[in-house]
C-alpha cells in the first residue's frame, strides 16, 4: 500500500525510457557482499537439469480463458488517472490482441483476488475501514461460470473487528482456507472455505504488535501479504509496519506462530515469491526499493537469513523510492520487481526491474529496467505459461503485455490489452 497522497505539481515525464543490457547491470547493484550470494550452490549439472525441467513444465501450461481485475473504486492509496472510477472487479476474455469485456461485478475496493484451486471459485478483499456499522474490512466469495468466465456472488464475509484495509489474501493449495493481511488491522486471518465455496467465518486470527523507524509508514503494526508454500503447511506472511517476515503454521482452521525473520530497519517489507524449487523466498521491500533473498527449508517452514539485498532502481536515483510489485517467473529462472512514480522526476521511477536468478544458490543478477508504457506500476502477473508479463498501471487505467524472452528473460514488445480504471490486481482462470 501507498498512504502518501501524489500532489498535483508531482508529474512524471511524458517520455518514457527502456534501459537493457550492460546499462542496467551497471545501474543496479547489490547492496551486500559478493560472499553473502553464493552459499549453498548445488552443481552445474544439477542447476542446468532443474532450469531444463521447469521450462519445459512451462511451456506446457494451458493457457486460461478468462482475465479477473480486481480495482480500487473509492480511496486509491497512491491516487488515479482521474477518469470515471471503477465499480468493482472486470472479467475479461483473454484473445490475441484486445481482451474482450464479459462482465464487471459490483464491489467495494476489490483490490486483491485469488483463485481456488479447482478454478470454481474467486476470492476477493474488500479494502475497507467499514462494513454495517463496524470498522472491519470483508471478505467475498464468488463461483465462477466456466463456459464463459462470469462471476456470481456466493457469500460476504467481515473480518475480524478492527480488521480494516485487509491488503490481500492467498487460498491454501488444499483449497480449504483463505488467509488475509489486514494493514490497517494490524492482523492476520483466516477463514474456512466451504464445500461449496461460500467463506465461513474468521476461524483464526493473529494479532501483531511494534512499530518502525519510519514514523509515517510504520507507526504500528501493517501486514501487508500472505502467501502459501507448497505444502500448505506454513503462511509466510510480511509485515511492512514492523520490519519483518513471519512463518505461520495453519491447522484446524487456526494460525500459529512458527517464526519471525528480521529485515532491515525502514525497508518496509511488502511482497514475497517463492521460488519453484521451495529453496528461496525473495522479498521486495517497498520503502527503500531493495529485494532481498532468503533461504527457505520447506520441510521445517524455517526462513534462513537474508543473502542478497539489491536495488530495484538505478544508481543515482533521486526522490522518493516506492518498490510494489514481485513476481516469480514459473521456470524460477526470472523475478520482476515494480517500482511507482510519487515525489521523484526520475525517468524510471514508474519502472519493472528484471532479474536473473541463479538456481544454485538463488542469487540475482540484474537484467533491464522497462518504462514504457507505465504509470504507477501496482500489480505485475505472469502468464502461466511464462511467456508475458502483465503490468497493471493503477495511474493509466490500463493493462500492458511485455513479451518474456524465453532465453534471457528480458522484456519487450508492449502491447495494451485492457483498459481498466485503476486496476490493482490480475489473476487468470
Amino acid at each position: 500500500m501507498t498512504h502518501r497522497t501524489h500532489k498535483p505539481g508531482q508529474q512524471r515525464r511524458a517520455v518514457m525510457q527502456w534501459i537493457g543490457g550492460a546499462s542496467a547491470l551497471g545501474a543496479l547493484t547489490p547492496l551486500l557482499p559478493a560472499g553473502a550470494q553464493t552459499t549453498n550452490a548445488a552443481s552445474p549439472n544439477a542447476t542446468t537439469a532443474t532450469a531444463a525441467a521447469n521450462t519445459a513444465v512451462v511451456g506446457n501450461a494451458p493457457a486460461p480463458r478468462f482475465a479477473y481485475v480486481g480495482t480500487y473504486t473509492s480511496g486509491a492509496p497512491g491516487g488515479t488517472a482521474g477518469g470515471p472510477a471503477s465499480k468493482g472487479i472486470h472479467v475479461l476474455a483473454i484473445g490475441e490482441g484486445a481482451w474482450a469485456p464479459v462482465q464487471t461485478v459490483t464491489s467495494a475496493n476489490p483490490s486483491f483476488l485469488a483463485v481456488h484451486p479447482s478454478q470454481r471459485f474467486l476470492y476477493a478483499i474488500n479494502e475497507i475501514d467499514s462494513y454495517q456499522g463496524l470498522p472491519t474490512g470483508t471478505a467475498e466469495a464468488y463461483a465462477i461460470d466456466a463456459r464463459d468466465g462470469r462471476l456470481t456472488l456466493l457469500n460476504r464475509q467481515p473480518l475480524s473487528l478492527s480488521g480494516v484495509t485487509p491488503a490481500h489474501l492467498a487460498v491454501s493449495p488444499d483449497g480449504r482456507a483463505l488467509a488475509v493481511a489486514l494493514y490497517g488491522g494490524g492482523a492476520y486471518n483466516v477463514l474456512p472455505i466451504e464445500a461449496d465455496g461460500k467463506l465461513g467465518k474468521v476461524s483464526g486470527i493473529e494479532k501483531e504488535t511494534g512499530s518502525g523507524p519510519d514514523a509515517q509508514r510504520q507507526e504500528s503494526p501493517h501486514p501487508h501479504m500472505v502467501l502459501f508454500d507448497a505444502s500448505g503447511q506454513h503462511l509466510l506472511a510480511t509485515d511492512l509496519g514492523t520490519d519483518r517476515i513471519n512463518v505461520f503454521t495453519l491447522a484446524d482452521g487456526k494460525l500459529a506462530l512458527h517464526g519471525r525473520t528480521a529485515v532491515s530497519p525502514g525497508s518496509g517489507p511488502r511482497h514475497l515469491a517463492l521460488h519453484p524449487s521451495q529453496r528461496f523466498v525473495y522479498l521486495v521491500n517497498e520503502l527503500d526499493a531493495t529485494v532481498a533473498c532468503f533461504g527457505y527449508d520447506a520441510a521445517s517452514g524455517k526462513l534462513g537469513e537474508q543473502r542478497q539485498r539489491i536495488s530495484t532502481v538505478p544508481e543515482g536515483f533521486s526522490g522518493q523510492k516506492n518498490a510494489a510489485a514481485l513476481v516469480m517467473h514459473p521456470s524460477g529462472q526470472f523475478l520482476y520487481a515494480s517500482n511507482r512514480r510519487l515525489q521523484s522526476e526520475h525517468p524510471l521511477a514508474d519502472s519493472i526491474a528484471a532479474f536473473r536468478i541463479d538456481a544454485g544458490n538463488g542469487a540475482l543478477t540484474p537484467l533491464q529496467h522497462w518504462s514504457e508504457g507505465l504509470r504507477f506500476p501496482r500489480a505485475l502477473a505472469v502468464a502461466p505459461n511464462g511467456g508475458h508479463l502483465y503490468a497493471l498501471s493503477q495511474k493509466g487505467d490500463s493493462i500492458l503485455r511485455l513479451r518474456i524472452d524465453a532465453t534471457t528473460g528480458k522484456l519487450d514488445q508492449p502491447v495494451q490489452v485492457a483498459q481498466v480504471p485503476t486496476p490493482v490486481c490480475l489473476v487468470f482462470a
